[in-house]
């Protein structure tokens, strides 16, 4: 849509203007919570959300926790939300969306959207809980196993290779298997598979990396992108 399209259409049906957030540094984490029948708000997770695309604006994918920087500050700011909505009687799960920039040292947030739904990082989040049978501690932000130990992960629904056609679901665990990448169900860390019907087809797929640190579970991710781009070369 050119610029003239869009403010014809922006005199005929009016609009919204929004503040163009901008900074040398920027991020963009999501909180997600719930708010149960009985009227307690509960913190689930946070993230940092990886965008891409043309503008820099397309959801690819997470990184969980989010950032120490910020994350208990935005972790505060999503609860207050939350008892505006629960006021208000909503019910169930949700994520508010923020942006982060730091200026001369300092983080300022900016919360941007709310969510009354479950979102992109949902399943993500429960495929870690439901490996791991671990728990999320709201006083810290961060995960741990039974054993407490942490655990972070680094997902997306979007990796996307016309090559990765000739992949079928079975030569997904293969690959995983052969290069050491699944998930360890004696270490609780590993590489698992997300919309892996849409491998053939499409040459879609997601993935979940799980492990100690965020810095060791997207080095995972990558090496199982490395993977799986040699078994199709």
């Amino acid at each position: 849509m050119s610029y003239e399209q869009y403010a014809a259409k922006f005199a005929e049906r009016g609009g919204i203007v929004e503040a163009w957030i901008d900074a040398e540094e920027q991020h963009s984490p999501s909180v997600q919570l719930r708010i149960t029948p009985t009227g307690t708000i509960e913190t689930i997770s946070s993230h940092d959300q990886v965008l891409g695309g043309g503008t820099g604006q397309r959801y690819l994918g997470a990184r969980f926790p989010a950032k120490e920087d910020y994350r208990r500050a935005i972790c505060d700011s999503a609860l207050r939300i939350a008892e505006v909505l629960r006021a208000k009687g909503v019910l169930g799960r949700f994520g508010v969306d923020f942006v982060c920039v730091r200026e001369r040292g300092a983080w300022r947030h900016y919360a941007i959207e709310i969510n009354l739904r479950k979102g992109g990082t949902t399943h993500t989040f429960q495929t870690l809980q439901y490996l791991t049978d671990g728990r999320y501690d709201a006083a810290s932000g961060l995960f741990f196993t039974p054993q407490g130990e942490a655990r972070c992960y680094y997902a997306t629904d979007n990796l996307v290779r016309a090559t990765y056609r000739r992949l079928t679901p079975p030569d997904l665990i293969d690959v995983a298997i052969e290069h050491n990448l699944h998930f360890d169900r004696t270490t609780l860390q590993g590489v698992t598979f997300n919309l892996i019907g849409a491998v053939a087809e499409f040459g879609k797929l997601g993935i979940v990396s799980i492990a100690r640190s965020a810095a060791e579970a997207e080095t995972l991710y990558h090496r199982a992108v490395q993977a799986l781009d040699a078994a199709c070369a």
